[in-house]
């Protein structure tokens, strides 16, 4: 009995790390890419996003198997296979974090102007007064409050979208439009939809990379170093509720508008409007706060951890450049915690500024930036690879034979499809 008690509280000391990845890929590829995936497609997508997410699982798991075996992140990881590994994926990230914020912001925005008919603020202004609420925070409450805030959302989301998910089922498929057509899979508007969920789902690659820090942060946070079973128990947990939320979106866009001739597009406000009408018309006026709730929800669990995620990143990076040997002492851990906050309000400033002086609609911005992901995906998969190979992880916490399997299906497949997307462009 003592010895059950003991197991229960040691998974309460290691959980939080697998929801802070669910948190950050249950966002836009769920409530925009799987929604508007099934309200355009059908029910097909049910085997593009399983298959997805089971030849990306190994890379992301990859993110704590190597810092439960190493005790360091990912970073180390690409140090160890040259110093230009590591500088070249910072870079990547360095390109990509602003406009990735400003688009999750942008929808965030968009779904509390819709839910309070707030008028007095545009969507711009409303998406900066967001980004820096959840910046302060960061800077008050730093990882223990961030864990803790998902946690707290992670309930309410799963709640309010099984509601929403039952309901629709309930109800049934959405009659379908006589004039209604479908759009092409692999051309055109249809193939940009699809590389730009294959970018995000669960989510874009560096999310491993971010895995790996959460897993040290929590273990520096709870005084408890995690086996690589209870870690990867954690790791799978979060994995699990991401793919059961996407399918779960995915069929509600199918319920609710494939074959009525409904588009879900536009920009921020626009996109939030036609998705709670279609939905609340769908299931009924009663659902309409459960489906409000459960795509702020969503949107916001994605945004608070994307903005406490890159600047980590990065200032590890940055770390491990400078100081070379990763030792926590007095000097490291003070260079650690100013770099942060400042790339964070960097980040912050920079990401509402983009999105506020951006010609582009939200969606457009979306669509760059989860195609950008897809694209030099294979290049963080396969440093993922083998840093997880690597001399310095020890054997027993080396990938299985049948994990590395599915590891190199998955990396091959990413390549043939970056390229085909690519000769498509040409």
């Amino acid at each position: 009995m003592r010895e059950t008690t003991a197991n229960k509280k040691s998974l309460l000391k290691v959980i939080g790390p697998g929801l802070l990845f669910a948190s950050t890929a249950i966002g836009t590829s769920h409530l925009v890419l799987s929604t508007r995936a099934g309200a355009q497609h059908g029910m097909i997508y049910l085997w593009i996003i399983l298959g997805a997410l089971v030849l990306k699982y190994p890379f992301f798991e990859f993110g704590p198997r190597y810092a439960t075996a190493t005790g360091n992140s990912l970073l180390k990881g690409y140090k160890d296979q040259g110093k230009w590994v590591l500088v070249l994926f910072m870079l990547i990230i360095s390109m990509n974090m602003f406009a990735v914020t400003g688009a999750i912001a942008a929808v965030s925005a968009g779904l509390l102007a819709t839910m309070f008919g707030i008028t007095g603020l545009t969507v711009p202004l409303l998406a900066g007064v967001i980004i820096g609420i959840s910046v302060l925070l960061l800077l008050l409450g730093g990882y223990k409050g961030l864990d803790g805030l998902i946690k707290g959302i992670s309930v309410i989301l799963l709640l309010t979208v099984c509601t929403a998910f039952i309901a629709v089922l309930i109800k049934g498929k959405a009659a379908p439009h006589v004039d209604a057509t479908s759009t092409a899979l692999l051309k055109g508007a249809g193939l940009n939809l699809l590389i730009s969920l294959l970018g995000w789902m669960p989510s874009g690659m560096e999310a491993s990379t971010m895995s790996s820090i959460w897993t040290i942060e929590k273990a520096k946070a709870t005084n408890y170093n995690p086996s690589l079973k209870e870690s990867l128990f954690d790791f799978n947990l979060g994995y699990i509720f991401a793919l059961i939320l996407a399918l779960m979106f995915m069929t509600i866009g199918a319920y609710t508008v494939y074959g009525t001739g409904t588009v879900l597009d536009g920009n921020a406000t626009a996109f939030s409007n036609k998705l709670l009408t279609v939905f609340v018309s769908t299931i009924g006026e009663w659902s309409y706060y459960i489906i409000a709730i459960a795509a702020l929800g969503t949107i916001y669990g994605t945004l608070i951890t994307v903005l406490d995620a890159f600047p980590r990143c990065l200032v590890r990076g940055v770390r491990i450049l400078r100081f070379g040997q990763i030792e926590q002492n007095k000097i490291q851990n003070q260079f650690l915690d100013k770099l942060y906050k400042v790339i964070l309000i960097v980040l912050g400033i920079g990401s509402f500024c983009l999105f506020y002086f951006s010609a582009a609609s939200m969606l457009q911005l979306l669509q760059f930036v989860t195609i950008l992901s897809f694209i030099y995906s294979p290049f963080i998969a396969f440093i993922n690879l083998r840093a997880v190979q690597h001399s310095s992880v020890p054997e027993s916490h080396k990938p299985s034979m049948p994990l590395l399997v599915t590891a190199y299906i998955g990396l091959a497949s990413l390549v043939l499809f970056s390229v085909y997307y690519l000769s498509t462009l040409m």
